[in-house]
């Protein structure tokens, strides 16, 4: 006679955390691949064997009840276990073949990692890069990717982090805003200019802290977004004048810079990966072949300039 308030193997854990982490089925389906009627159909065998519902339903969120939060610490220790399985399996590998993830932001990610790895599948084509654009810094730890380039020092224990580059942000407009309104000579006439601004409050962007919303430049704000790319299409736009990253601007061109002698800000990117992973044969190629392109294109992030030249 089989016991009915029993999980049946590491699969129903997952899917367990992954409705507790994404708080819906939807979330849940999409972390792990599955259909929202596959997960569902799972989660209700799962608790027909407790014997006792393990969510509940608050609006749109899934909510743990008493019983699911009796099972969370176990859970996540065998979630512990899991990963700690599956790196001691990845450090072993040797094989320049496989499934790379990496994290990277907007601009970064887009405009030049990508052309990078171009590059890299040239010389390593049995690699398949998994290219994964997020603002917000992805957790290594539970290997939501295998490398990231991060704005900011990673605060994470148990991670690998080199400082490569600065990158430098600079003041920028569209030609067609300026031929309308003008060009300013000096941060105290940007109070009579308008502005594009990021609105990344509680983002967990590193940019949140380079940028905070008190201490914006003077002008009229007409345009705030929570998005790098959407803040660049909105400079390039006309719609006025926007703190830019000057590597992704140089690299896209079109727009004019202002102030030269101005530098908005400039933040350290940093290469991050998870520790026990540094034995990875695949892993390490791609970490080394974008340390090395950073290094070479050190100009570019931080002052601009010409992209072909620093190639």
């Amino acid at each position: 006679m089989h016991e009915k308030n029993t999980l049946r193997d590491w699969a129903d854990i997952r899917l367990f955390l992954a409705v507790l982490d994404h708080g819906s089925l939807v979330g849940a389906s999409e972390a792990l691949g599955l259909t929202q009627p596959t997960v569902g159909r799972r989660l209700s065998a799962m608790e027909e064997r407790f014997g006792t519902p393990l969510f509940v339903r608050a609006g749109r969120r899934m909510q743990l009840t008493d019983a699911g939060a009796g099972i969370l610490e176990s859970a996540r220790r065998m979630e512990r276990e899991m990963l700690a399985i599956e790196l001691s399996l990845e450090v072993h590998s040797t094989a320049l073949c496989g499934e790379v993830t990496i994290s990277a932001t907007e601009g970064t990610g887009t405009e030049w990692l990508t052309p990078v790895l171009h590059d890299f599948h040239q010389l390593y084509p049995q690699i398949v890069i998994n290219m994964q654009i997020d603002n917000r810094a992805v957790d290594l730890l539970h290997r939501e990717a295998d490398l990231a380039l991060r704005l900011g020092r990673p605060t994470q224990p148990s991670l690998i982090a080199r400082h490569l580059v600065d990158v430098g942000f600079g003041l920028y407009a569209s030609p067609k805003y300026l031929k309308r309104r003008g060009t300013p000579s000096s941060l105290e006439e940007l109070s009579d200019h308008d502005m594009v601004g990021l609105e990344i409050r509680h983002s967990r962007m590193v940019v949140e802290k380079a940028f905070p919303p008190e201490d914006r430049l003077p002008g009229n704000y007409v345009y705030l977004t929570n998005s790098p790319a959407a803040q660049l299409a909105a400079v390039e736009a006309g719609f006025g004048i926007g703190v830019m990253s000057r590597r992704w601007v140089s690299m896209r061109g079109g727009l004019t810079p202002l102030l030269p002698d101005y530098t908005a800000a400039k933040l350290e990117l940093w290469l991050v990966s998870h520790e026990e992973l540094r034995y990875s044969a695949r892993i390490r190629a791609v970490s080394d072949f974008i340390a090395e392109r950073l290094e070479a294109e050190r100009s570019l992030f931080e002052m601009g300039g010409n992209p072909d030249s620093n190639s």
